[in-house]
C-alpha cells in the first residue's frame, strides 16, 4: 500500500481507540454495503490518493462491526495482528486502486 500523509497507528491505539476517532484520524471514508452474503465481511481499498475506503456489511451487529473495521484496516496499513480464525478469510489484490 501506499505511504499515508498521517503517521500509521501502534496496534493498541488501534485496537483501543474508540472506531469512530480511529476513523477519523485515519481519514478512512467508512460505508455500509447492501452486500446481504453472510460469508462477505468488509472490504477495505486503498484509493490512488491514498484514502482508506472501508465497506461493512450493513445489519451486522455492533462487535462484528468494530472487529472487522479493525482488523481490515490492521491489514491495509501492514500492522502485525494475529490472524482471523475460520471462516474469515483476507485476500489482498495487489495494484488494484480505486
Amino acid at each position: 500500500m501506499a505511504k499515508f500523509a498521517m503517521p500509521i497507528p501502534s496496534v493498541d491505539h488501534l485496537m483501543d481507540a474508540p472506531l469512530p476517532v480511529l476513523i477519523n484520524e485515519l481519514g478512512v471514508t467508512l460505508l455500509d454495503t447492501d452486500i446481504d452474503d453472510a460469508s462477505f465481511f468488509g472490504a477495505v481499498v486503498q484509493r490512488k490518493t491514498g484514502e482508506l475506503l472501508l465497506t461493512l456489511p450493513a445489519g451486522r451487529s455492533e462487535l462484528e462491526h468494530d472487529t472487522m473495521a479493525r482488523y481490515l484496516l490492521a491489514q491495509a496499513l501492514g500492522l502485525d495482528v494475529a490472524p482471523m480464525p475460520a471462516p474469515i478469510v483476507t485476500t489482498e489484490i495487489p495494484g488494484v486502486k480505486a
